[in-house]
């Protein structure tokens, strides 16, 4: 049965269905610890902890001086405190986060780069809040993303964007900095392949969307499904709509046709996407 859950449009509105009612403390991994499945050295190991690692507080309070936790990946149990710092700022609020958490797996908002203008980029690629609607620019369109001439300069990263197109293909990202070379699909972003239609799908007619390993994560948590295999069978051959961020990918300015028309291998209309993709929505293509 299709599970259309990015989001449910009710009587005209969004409304997006959230699984808990409050969310715990935060903690971090400070010195490795064992993951146990009981609060003391004779209970089993789960797995190794980290530093840097990111956990979730199932109860605030200690046993024998362990906390119980859930890591970034879903794994539940019990970790020794003296190995952890709780995050004083992240007290427990009324309702959901409003986006993924900074450190994710163990990789910061910079992931693993080594120079200064790489993590600027990926802090980009890695953003954990969602554009709000002052931010979102009604000019950007997929149409205007597709518009000819040298585009590098025609958005800005701080723009947000809401485009619809038709989605040609769902692929997965490489190993990248922005997260830290992590191998497995889970933890690559999705390369999604926006066309004006169906009849316009060549490899310069397409614009690029990607959603993140973080925000995958996070929505998986409220309930909806991102994983890669999921939204190309839920999306391919269809039309939807994109929110998230604008961003100039300058590792493919030279694969596009606007900024490198004279290029021999170009394999998108433009270096700018949007990415990352904070919330979708399945709509009906033109007729």
């Amino acid at each position: 049965m299709l599970r259309v859950t990015f989001r449910a449009v009710v009587g005209g509105l969004w409304l997006t269905v959230f699984s808990l009612s409050a969310w715990a403390q935060s903690a971090v991994v400070k010195r490795n610890v064992n993951l146990r499945t009981g609060p003391s050295t004779s209970y089993s190991i789960v797995k190794l902890l980290m530093p840097g690692d990111e956990l979730t507080l199932l109860e605030p309070a200690k046993t024998q001086n362990y906390y119980q936790v859930r890591a970034a990946d879903g794994d539940e149990g019990w970790v020794w405190a003296n190995n952890v710092r709780v995050l004083e700022d992240s007290a427990a609020v009324t309702g959901p986060p409003t986006g993924p958490p900074e450190i994710f797996n163990g990789c910061g908002l910079e992931g693993n780069a080594q120079y200064p203008n790489r993590r600027a980029l990926n802090r980009l690629k890695n953003r954990i809040a969602a554009p709000t609607a002052a931010e979102i620019d009604p000019a950007i369109t997929l149409a205007a993303m597709l518009a000819p001439g040298d585009d590098a300069t025609r958005w800005r990263p701080d723009q947000g964007a809401r485009i619809t197109g038709y989605v040609v293909a769902v692929k997965v990202g490489a190993k990248e900095t922005v997260n830290c070379g992590a191998s497995g699909i889970a933890n690559a972003d999705a390369h999604i392949e926006l066309a004006l239609d169906d009849a316009s799908t060549g490899k310069t007619q397409l614009v690029i969307v990607e959603t993140t390993p973080r925000w995958r994560w996070f929505l998986e948590e409220q309930g909806t499904d991102w994983a890669t295999a999921t939204l190309r069978t839920q999306l391919v051959g269809r039309c939807a709509t994109f929110t998230g961020w604008m961003f100039f990918d300058d590792e493919h300015d030279d694969e596009a046709q606007n900024t490198a028309p004279n290029a021999s291998d170009k394999w998108r209309a433009t270096a700018w996407e949007v990415h990352p993709v904070t919330a979708i929505q399945v709509v009906p293509c033109p007729s």
